[in-house]
């Protein structure tokens, strides 16, 4: 029986509900999971595109679904199951994740109730960024190729295993553009371990040839060089990281901050708890993306991820586990006490439990998804699609940035303003924008009257924001619905527009 209801099951059969509950409206206040699933469904009915599908402003420029194979899994899902389907994909991803990273702590002697908490704390440290979206497969794919790089350094695995990374590059190419994060933590090890000379000098070149199939990949997509300049424009977006929630530094007074800096601090006690005779160039790598974290804190889960694999490697290594063991502690286990194989058997709980969640949503609908509405304008869909109802499609409507992804996927007929893919509208773009909406609302009359839409979406909030007070007081603008975080204003009187 043990071999069945192993500890790694019941970990994921507690994650996996507790995910979907706490995630139930969090995994879809990001805009972009609305706008996602759109271009999924785009590309499955018409092929690629090549220009920007959505906005007026930006009609015809260059725009590539650089995310594209996510999104066409977030479209399969979502046509199939709805929003409860894409909650459970994401959650139950995410369980099995941590459910691996606890197996991993296991193997790494930690005893399963401290490698319970670790893990949990982990997810939880992780967890401010758990949005459905496909960047999710970059936080799973880094743990992986953090897990691939401590087995080799630690001659578990050789180079014929090592090649799978190479197909795992290949798909994250074509998923999320975070594989870049991949490569360079590959190269990092690699250029560790040439310094020291700790790994032989035909493995480290075999090694560094297989980095470079991995780096490679990133040209097997449909869209050619055109999915590199979209990533940079992206990482090097000055703007991005100054107007961007999840693209600036970190922030102490944040909570998922806090949560990052705790989980700092754990890996650090951990780190220097150790033996430095038995040293691994390997167990700084997590550090490195911490230092990233500092800068962007999007990063931040890629930290925690990678520090969680490296535990399992460190722990074996340290005071802290020789102080455990010498006291017969439940928290640790010494090596004469090896866990057994997992069987095939054990994963008929997990294979059941999946099934069933599918089998239900399928034929009744679980009814799990809750839209916040402290963050989506739900009381804004109906007159928005009553709106499009009226209107030839393209008929263009002005909306805030945060809520491009809103209309775009409940009124899809209709053209909007702009959305959160700054990387389509520029840094000289975005800046104009927070510029008018923060400071300089005067200036919305001017995009009216060059672009010529006649209902407008704003932000709501009180005390009342700067754009919607120039609005109200304009005197051109009748309001027609509102909701505790938009509101919606139609034209009185119509000017054509300049373009």
């Amino acid at each position: 029986m043990s071999r069945i209801v192993r500890s790694e099951v019941v970990f994921f059969l507690l994650a996996w509900p507790i995910l979907a509950i706490l995630y139930r409206a969090r995994a879809f206040v990001d805009p972009g999971t609305f706008w996602h699933i759109r271009v999924g469904d785009l590309i499955r009915e018409r092929g690629f595109m090549t220009t920007d599908p959505f906005t007026f402003p930006f009609e015809g420029k260059t725009w590539i679904p650089q995310q594209w194979g996510g999104e066409v899994v977030m479209s399969a899902i979502h046509s199939a199951l709805g929003f409860d389907g894409l909650l459970l994909a994401m959650t139950g991803m995410l369980a099995g994740l941590f459910a691996w990273v606890f197996h991993r702590l296991l193997v790494g002697r930690m005893g399963w109730p401290l490698a319970g908490i670790v893990s949990a704390f982990g997810m939880m440290a992780a967890g401010f960024h758990f949005y459905a979206r496909p960047h999710l497969i970059t936080i799973v794919f880094m743990a992986i190729v953090a897990a691939f790089i401590v087995d080799f350094d630690r001659r578990k695995i050789g180079r014929g295993r090592l090649l799978l990374l190479v197909p795992l590059h290949l798909v994250w190419t074509n998923i999320h553009g975070g594989m870049l994060g991949g490569v360079a933590t590959l190269s990092l090890a690699g250029i560790g371990w040439a310094i020291l000379r700790s790994v032989h000098r035909a493995e480290l070149l075999a090694y560094f040839g297989i980095v470079v199939l991995c780096a490679l990949t990133m040209f097997a997509n449909p869209f050619g060089l055109e999915m590199q300049r979209t990533w940079f424009r992206i990482v090097g977006s000055g703007a991005m990281a100054q107007y961007v929630d999840e693209h600036t530094m970190l922030n102490p007074q944040r909570p998922g901050d806090q949560a990052v800096l705790a989980f700092a601090a754990l890996y650090l006690i951990v780190l220097f708890g150790a033996k430095w005779r038995d040293f691994r160039i390997t167990w700084l790598l997590p550090l490195v993306w911490f230092a990233l974290t500092v800068k962007s804190i999007r990063q931040g889960p890629l930290f925690v991820v990678t520090g969680t694999v490296l535990l399992a490697d460190i722990w074996p290594h340290t005071f802290w586990h020789r102080y455990l063991c010498r006291k017969g502690d439940t928290l640790a286990r010494d090596v004469a006490t090896p866990l057994p194989p997992i069987a095939w058997h054990a994963w008929l709980l997990p294979v059941i439990a999946i099934t069933t969640a599918i089998s239900l949503q399928s034929y009744r609908g679980i009814g799990l998804t809750q839209f916040d509405p402290s963050l989506v304008p739900v009381t804004l869909i109906e007159p928005l699609q009553n709106y499009a109802a009226t209107v030839p499609p393209g008929t263009r409507i002005y909306n805030d940035a945060n809520l491009g992804g809103f209309v775009i996927y409940h009124a899809p007929k209709l053209k909007i303003f702009m959305d959160d893919r700054f990387e389509l509208c520029g840094d000289a773009w975005l800046m104009n924008y927070v510029e008018t909406i923060r400071d300089h609302p005067e200036r919305f009359e001017d995009w009216y009257r060059e672009f010529g839409f006649e209902v407008a979406i704003v932000a709501a909030s009180t005390p009342i924001l700067p754009l919607e007070q120039a609005i109200r007081n304009s005197g051109h603008w009748q309001e027609i619905a509102r909701d505790r975080i938009a509101v919606m204003y139609r034209r009185i009187g119509i000017v054509s527009p300049t373009r």
